[in-house]
This record gives C-alpha cells, structure tokens and sequence, in this order.
C-alpha cells in the first residue's frame, strides 16, 4: 500500500512558487498512477483478520429483526454478458430478484404465525386532532363549492356567447331576407319584371301591379265612419267657415221679420210667465208681511 504525503497540508507551504518548484525537483508527483507502478503494489488478503473483524462487528440478532433474505437466481455468466448494456433486462432481475425474496419472506413469516397484513378492525391513532381534521375538511368543502361556482359561471358565459353569436347570425340572416325581399318589390314596382318570388321554394308567385293601379287603388272605409260622414259630414275646411262672403251678405232668404226684429222681442218677452223673486226680495216681503 503506497501512502503518498501531501505537502500542500504542512503549514511550511505559503505560496505556490514552492509548489512549483517541489514539482520541478520531482518530489511531487501527479495524480495519475501507471500500470506498472499498480503492479508492484504488494496486494494482501488476510482471511483470518477480515472474519475477526467480521465477527466484533456482527450482531447476533433474530432473524425477524432484520428479516433479510438471500436470493439466488441462478443466472449464467452468459445471461449475465447479455443483460450488461440493457438497463430494461437489468430492471426485470431487479424486480424478479425482489419478489422472490419477498414470497420467501412473507411464507417464513406465516410458518412462524406472524401476521403479514393490518386486521380489518384496527384503527390507529390520528396524528392531527379531530378539530384540525374538521377545519380540513371545510375548507376542502369551500373549495369544492366554489370551484363548481366558477366552472358554473364559465358555462353561463360561455352560453351567453353562444347565444349572442346565434341571435346575431338570425339577425343577420332576417337582414339578408329583407333586403333581398325589398329589392325584388322595387324590380317589381320598376316594372322590370312581371312576376317574381319574394322566396325561393314559394308554391305562388305575385303579380306585378302597375304604378297607376298602386295609385287608383284606396283604403276601404268602415261603416262606422260612413255613417258619422252621413250625419256630420266628411270634415272640410274649417278656417274661415263663419266669415260673410258677398253671396252670404246678398242672401237674405234666412232673414225673417217675426224673429229677428226688435218689436219681436219684446213681444217675446212679454209672453213670458212671472219669475220667482230672488232670495233678498224674499226675504223683504216677509218682513213686511210681519209688520
């Protein structure tokens, strides 16, 4: 065994000149060990001493204290070349190794009547407190909840958008329609066609009415308003309506003399029955008839 003293550890060494200088001179020698240098190495195997050591250091235990478990699978030299360079072959021996080890283990365990599985009623103990547990569990709860609140309202936005695009794509089309419904009614009032369909897949078709006939063409009128014509008139010209013209100051066949003149009136008013007094005058006479 070759020992090779560090100078660089003695506190002798301040700077790197020395260093230098010491590999110069050849009392420092590089890392690197040749293949004739490892052959006169005097190689000892003592036996004896490694068991010794073997022995002080070893602990006599039972062996479900340590349940260690030695596995041979029996693989040949030339197995073992082929697996060398496949780390997917070396993994499957790994695995096979294990659970061979662990069916001969847990067999030994149950011949020495050492159950290998948790009973079905044992309960241990909880490391957090039942109050803990209950406030992780709420707060679980709430986050669940808003959760499915907010995956709700992302659906909800999503179908009103959904729905917009559907209404403006109706819109859309109507506006196609009427347009295309306007410009055939005004090739249609041009004269330019006949007869045209507002829409395709339509079982009639609409006569072109001349501009004249549009024209000559008027509302009905409901019986009600032609009776209030009948008796009231059909309306007119109200402006003017009571001014004398110079035929209404030279017709005088409405003019009558028993009616219009003064003596008339007077005569008419003569006719008339004794009104009753007012509420003063009464008042008076019955004062006078107390006296």
């Amino acid at each position: 065994m070759i020992v090779v003293e560090n100078p660089l550890l003695d506190d002798d060494l301040e700077s790197s000149e020395e260093v230098e200088s010491m590999e110069i001179a050849g009392v420092l020698k590089s890392g690197k060990v040749s293949q004739a240098e490892l052959r006169t190495v005097n190689q000892i195997n003592n036996v004896v001493m490694l068991k010794e050591r073997l022995k002080f250091i070893q602990k006599q235990l039972p062996w479900i204290e340590t349940v260690d478990v030695t596995v041979d699978l029996k693989t040949t030299a030339d197995e073992m070349k082929a697996i060398i360079n496949d780390n997917f072959k070396q993994e499957m021996l790994f695995y096979k190794q294990a659970q061979f080890g662990a069916t001969q283990a847990i067999a030994r365990l149950k011949s020495m009547n050492i159950p290998t599985s948790r009973p079905e009623d044992y309960f241990a103990e909880m490391v957090k407190s039942d109050n803990h547990m209950t406030k992780v569990k709420e707060r679980l709860v709430s986050k669940q909840v808003q959760l499915e609140k907010t995956e709700k309202v992302t659906k909800i936005r999503k179908m009103k958008k959904l729905g917009k695009k559907v209404q403006q794509e109706v819109q859309k089309k109507r506006a196609e329609e009427k347009k295309a419904m306007l410009e055939s009614v005004k090739k249609i009032r041009k004269g330019q066609q006949q007869s045209a369909a507002l829409m395709e897949g339509d079982d009639f078709d609409v006569q072109a009415d001349s501009h004249e006939q549009a024209k000559s063409k008027k509302k009905d009128i409901n019986r009600k308003r032609k009776a209030k014509d009948s008796k009231y008139g059909f309306g007119g010209k109200k402006k003017f309506a009571r001014k004398n013209t110079e035929e209404s100051y030279n017709d005088t066949s409405s003019f009558s003399s028993r009616i219009h003149s003064t003596k008339a009136k007077h005569l008419n008013n003569s006719k008339k029955k004794n009104q009753r007094p007012g509420k003063n005058r009464r008042a008076q006479l019955r004062q006078k008839t107390k006296k």
